[in-house]
C-alpha cells in the first residue's frame, strides 16, 4: 500500500481528479450567476417597463388629408432582456406610428398603433390598443388674428392703443367642412384689474365658429405674442383765470398764479371731454376785495374728468385803487357797467366745465366753479 501511495502514477491520478473537481466547481459557480432569478439578489434576466406620454407619428399625406380622432399621446409597455429594456428606456429611439393611412382613404376607420425602431428581442403593448379616426379632404387657408381683451380692466382714465402682434396672420388647415365654419381666429389676452402699464403676453390662437365654439383645426403658429400700449388719456391745459363777482368802485384787479410752473395742468378724462377743452378755466371771486391777497385754490373736478395734477395752486389777486380822473364823455354809468362784472353775470356762469361757446366779441368762453376757491377780503 505504501508503494502505491508513493507511486508517481497514483499521484498523477489524484492530481487529475482534483483538477476535474475544481473545473466543475468553477464552471458551476459561473453558470449559477447567470441563470439565477432570485429577486433577493437583485439580478434578473428579464424585466418590463412602461413609458408614457409618447407622441404619435401619423403616416399620411398631410397635404391631401386631414385626420382627426387621435389622442395627444400614447403609452407603451416593453418587456424582454433587462439590459435591452434599460437601454431602450433611456434612449427612446423608437416611434409610435399609425401606418399607411393613405391606403385607407376618406372615411371613418379603426386602426392599431405599432412601434417602429424597437429591438426584435422585445415585446410591447401599446395603449390605447385601438383608435377610431376620421380621414377628410384637407384645406389650408390664411386668416387674420383678432385680439380680444376686456377694456373694462383698464384703470380709470387709461386707454389701450391698437394691439401689435408678432404674427398678424396664421395658416389654418383642416377638413374642408370645418374650414368653412370658421367665423374668427382669436387671441384672447387676459388683463389684470386696474391695468395702467403696457401689456406683452404670448397667448394661444383659437378658431371659432359663429356661435363661439372652438373648431378642430391645426393652426400655425399656434401661439402669438401680443403687445398692447396702455396710456393715460391726459391733456396738458393752460389755466385761464376768470374774474367773477362785483368789484369795488374805483379799484382795479389783476389775477395771476404765484408759481410759474403751475400755469398749466395735466388733466385725465374722457376723450370727449378733453376734446372740448383748449384751456382750464378757473373762476376767482373778487367781490369785496380792496387789497392784494393770495389764496390756495383747489382745482375742481367736473363731469368727465378723473384726475388733475397739480390739485392745488396759489392765486394772487393784485388790487389797485384807480386814480381819480376828471369826468368826460366816456365816464358814463353805461361805460362803468361794461368795465366790471355784474352780479347778474356771475349767476349766469356755469358751475362746472361746459362746452366752448363764443360771446359777442368772438372770444371763446369756458367756465369752471372754484368749489370753495373764491377769494375775499377777509383772507
Amino acid at each position: 500500500m505504501e508503494k502505491l501511495y508513493n507511486s508517481p502514477w497514483f499521484i498523477r491520478l489524484v492530481a487529475f481528479a482534483f483538477a476535474i473537481l475544481l473545473f466543475t466547481y468553477v464552471n458551476y459557480e459561473n453558470n449559477s450567476k447567470v441563470l439565477t432569478t432570485n429577486p433577493l439578489n437583485g439580478v434578473s434576466t428579464s424585466s418590463s417597463k412602461i413609458i408614457t406620454n409618447l407622441p404619435i407619428v401619423v403616416d399620411i399625406d398631410q397635404d391631401k388629408y386631414f385626420v382627426s380622432g387621435f389622442p395627444e399621446t400614447a403609452s407603451i409597455e416593453i418587456s424582454g432582456p433587462t439590459n435591452i429594456v434599460s437601454q431602450t428606456t433611456a434612449n427612446k429611439a423608437f416611434d409610435i406610428v399609425a401606418q399607411n393611412l393613405d391606403d385607407l382613404g376618406v372615411g371613418t376607420h379603426k386602426i392599431n398603433l405599432v412601434a417602429e425602431g424597437l429591438s426584435s428581442d422585445l415585446n410591447y403593448t401599446i395603449t390605447p390598443a385601438e383608435i377610431t379616426i376620421e380621414i377628410k379632404e384637407k384645406r389650408v387657408e390664411t386668416f387674420e388674428v383678432e385680439v380680444i381683451f376686456d377694456e373694462s380692466k383698464l384703470a380709470t382714465g387709461y386707454l389701450a392703443e391698437k394691439p401689435v402682434l408678432n404674427y398678424e396672420t396664421v395658416e389654418v388647415s383642416g377638413a374642408v367642412s370645418t374650414i368653412e365654419k370658421i367665423n374668427s381666429i382669436q387671441a384672447v389676452v387676459p388683463l389684470s384689474e386696474n391695468t395702467n402699464t403696457d401689456v406683452k403676453k404670448t397667448v394661444s390662437v383659437d378658431a371659432l365658429d359663429a356661435n363661439g365654439n372652438q373648431l378642430d383645426v391645426v393652426i400655425n403658429p399656434k401661439e402669438v405674442t401680443v403687445s398692447i400700449e396702455v396710456n393715460s388719456n391726459s391733456k396738458l391745459l393752460p389755466i385761464k383765470l376768470i374774474k367773477v363777482g362785483t368789484p369795488e368802485i374805483d379799484y382795479e384787479y389783476e389775477l395771476g398764479i404765484e408759481d410759474e410752473k403751475n400755469t398749466s395742468i395735466s388733466v385725465i378724462g374722457t376723450p370727449e371731454r378733453l376734446g372740448n377743452l383748449s384751456s382750464f378755466p378757473l373762476e376767482i371771486d373778487i367781490t369785496g376785495l380792496k387789497e392784494t391777497v393770495t389764496k390756495e385754490v383747489t382745482l375742481p373736478l367736473a363731469e368727465g374728468l378723473f384726475s388733475i395734477e397739480p390739485k392745488k395752486i396759489i392765486v394772487r389777486v393784485t388790487v389797485k385803487k384807480r386814480e381819480k380822473q376828471q369826468p368826460n364823455e366816456t365816464d358814463t354809468p353805461e361805460a362803468s357797467k361794461e368795465s366790471s362784472i355784474s352780479s347778474g353775470d356771475t349767476e349766469s356762469m356755469s358751475s362746472s366745465i361746459t362746452d366752448s361757446s363764443t360771446n359777442e366779441d368772438g372770444v371763446i368762453k369756458e367756465s369752471i366753479s372754484t368749489s370753495g376757491g373764491k377769494l375775499d377780503s377777509s383772507k
